[in-house]
């Protein structure tokens, strides 16, 4: 089933993402296309206080809406996904963890982008000063688990990173419960 790449062109190059379009050939022996994002990976954070989970709303401008969702952010060239979730951490919400878990780790559109994903589980949370990027306007919101479920559920939390990790922290704090 694997494809075997006969020509690569790069038609853009962002400070982000890059573009990448692949001509394949299959295992039959026929050729495709396949135009890839080339994007470097991120984390996201469940930022958890014993009762309540750490949530952000900002605007997505693909979207077109404001969206809730768990803090994440993009990791800088060299830079490791724990570096990225304390740095995310504390320029998002405003907090550093003294307990790290790193949790699952995933491709968030394999269809199109490589962008993997990788969640971590912060608690013993205490408040620090981080300075914000300029570029972002963020409102934290903190909810009892059971209504960030319920927020999954209802369509108010629908971006796959903050599912996901709600639902694994969800399945995580169960199967840790006496």
């Amino acid at each position: 089933m694997a494809e075997r790449t006969i020509s690569t062109e790069r038609p853009f190059a962002g400070r982000l993402i890059s573009v990448r379009v692949d001509r394949v050939e299959l295992a039959n022996g026929r050729s495709a296309t396949r135009e890839i994002v080339e994007h470097p990976g991120a984390v996201g954070i469940l930022a958890w206080d014993g009762a309540r989970l750490a949530l952000v709303r900002q605007w997505r401008h693909p979207a077109g809406q404001a969206m809730l969702e768990i803090p994440a952010g993009t990791l800088d060239p060299g830079e490791a996904p724990r570096a990225t979730a304390e740095r995310e951490l504390g320029e998002e919400c405003g907090l550093a963890a003294a307990t790290w878990e790193q949790g699952p780790s995933f491709f968030t559109a394999p269809g199109f982008c490589t962008e993997r994903l990788t969640l971590f589980l912060a608690t013993d949370l205490r408040e620090d000063t981080f300075e914000s990027p300029e570029d972002e306007e963020l409102e934290l919101e903190w909810l009892p688990l059971a209504e960030a479920i319920a927020a999954v559920d209802h369509g108010r939390v629908i971006d796959a990173k903050s599912v996901a990790g709600i639902l694994w922290l969800a399945h995580r704090l169960e199967s840790a419960a006496p």
